[in-house]
């Protein structure tokens, strides 16, 4: 990291430590304080009305942020690698001048021109799995796996950019293919320069370690120097990270801005990692949890109006419905649409397209027509023959895989409950009443 921005942040961070020292004691998570100008911080910014209809949504969420950074979250690589990528995103605003920034950045350019036309430049694509340093052998075989798996499709004619925007964990240019921006050959990792030193241009790597992790790259192309205008993206990069105005520059107004935003940032990102973690089901419920818990609360997803669980499925004809049925039937119907496409995958098969799920009347023409004798459509001249597999529902969801999305939803919500109060018995919250009633709806004195 630039020195520069290291000496901001470090500034910003005892700026914010003598904000946070400072003030009236509004409540404490842990033995762990929170001023008065915190809480007014985040009053502001919410959408309620009295600091008291404001406190327990902000307890729960100092609650998650606290138990985050004792499980170690903010240690964790990606963590940090998301936290530099939007703290620079808020430097920015603060740190460059943007009437100043076409200037400086030609004035870049122009006192670096000389080196940059001295080497040659290169411009790779990459697929990057990285590895921790104290990554474990089965962790370490899965992922080189993983990357033989996608050297092979490469090898067989798979797109490099749809494999890179899949699998590819640089976040930075996936989305883009895995495109580099231009750089000097000599400026990257000894591992990748003598991979680049036998591999020809267009071609594509085999995985291949470095400190950071295993990597596929293609050479795109090559040329000695670089102009100014394909340079300016970097260099608007580099003062995006590193700035055009000091520290000294900010008022005094700018510096607390800027310390509450960087703390926010920084806790509501911790809440995020943990929040995503739990509501992804990491060990927090399986398959046999949630049919459980549709079997204790059935009567809660009672429908009004009729419904129907299957598939509707175009095909060319009648003869080819009966190939499909065939292979359907022997499957349960969360399998349907897999078998059909790897049936229609043959390119002897002719094409076909299936919707499956649990369709309420009113909400599907296929459905409403052919199940329910209510309503028309007008079949895709293409795919002329319309038919259904499935069953009608008269009595509501007969399992929870019928209102999945439903009961996952609201077990994660008694769930969450549940883990709220063990963090409450985790961590005592003591609430300071007098100083409370001193924040008023306008979050200030």
């Amino acid at each position: 990291m630039p020195r520069r921005v290291v000496g901001i942040l470090s500034l910003l961070l005892v700026f914010a430590f003598k904000m946070r020292a400072q003030g009236e004691v509004v409540l404490s998570i842990g033995g762990e304080p929170v001023k008065r100008t915190e809480f007014e911080y985040y009053f502001r910014k919410s959408h309620k009305r009295t600091p008291d209809s404001f406190l327990s949504s902000f307890i729960n969420y100092k609650l998650k942020v606290r138990y985050a950074h004792d499980t170690g979250i903010d240690t964790l690589s990606a963590f940090r690698r998301q936290m530099a990528w939007y703290r620079g995103k808020l430097l920015k605003k603060y740190l460059v001048d943007a009437e100043k920034e076409e200037q400086t950045v030609r004035q870049l350019y122009l006192r670096s021109e000389q080196r940059l036309q001295a080497n040659d430049w290169i411009r790779i694509a990459h697929i990057s799995k990285y590895l921790p340093q104290n990554v474990g052998r089965q962790d370490e075989l899965r992922v080189l796996q993983q990357m033989d798996s996608v050297y092979a499709a490469l090898q067989g004619g798979a797109d490099f950019s749809a494999l890179a925007c899949r699998y590819s964990d640089d976040t930075t240019c996936k989305n883009m293919g895995g495109l580099l921006p231009w750089m000097p050959v000599n400026k990257n990792m000894q591992e990748w320069i003598d991979k680049l030193a036998s591999l020809e241009k267009n071609k594509i790597s085999a995985p291949f370690y470095s400190p950071m992790g295993i990597h596929i790259i293609k050479w795109i192309d090559r040329k000695p120097g670089i102009s100014f205008e394909e340079k300016r993206e970097q260099l608007l990069n580099y003062l995006e990270k590193n700035g055009n105005r000091t520290w000294q520059e900010l008022s005094a107004g700018q510096r607390e801005r800027l310390a509450f935003q960087v703390q926010e940032l920084h806790d509501g990102l911790l809440a995020a990692c943990l929040s995503q973690k739990y509501q992804s089901g990491d060990g927090t419920w399986q398959e046999s949890d949630l049919e459980r818990f549709f079997k204790q609360h059935k009567s809660d997803y009672s429908w009004d109006l009729p419904h129907y669980r299957g598939a509707v499925i175009h095909c060319k004809d009648k003869k080819m419905a009966s190939a499909i049925k065939k292979q359907l039937k022997r499957k349960p119907v969360s399998q349907w649409e897999d078998v059909l496409h790897r049936l229609i995958g043959n390119a002897s098969f002719p094409k076909a397209r299936i919707e499956t799920g649990v369709f309420q009347i009113g909400t599907n023409r296929y459905i409403d027509k052919l199940v329910f004798k209510c309503g028309d459509f007008q079949p895709d001249p293409a795919l002329p023959y319309v038919f259904v597999m499935g069953k009608k529902l008269k009595k509501g969801p007969e399992s929870y895989e019928d209102v999945k999305d439903a009961v996952i939803k609201d077990y994660q919500a008694v769930y969450q409950d549940a883990w709220l109060k063990d963090l409450k018995r985790k961590y005592k919250v003591e609430i300071n009443q007098e100083v409370l009633k001193t924040v008023n709806n306008n979050g200030s004195n």
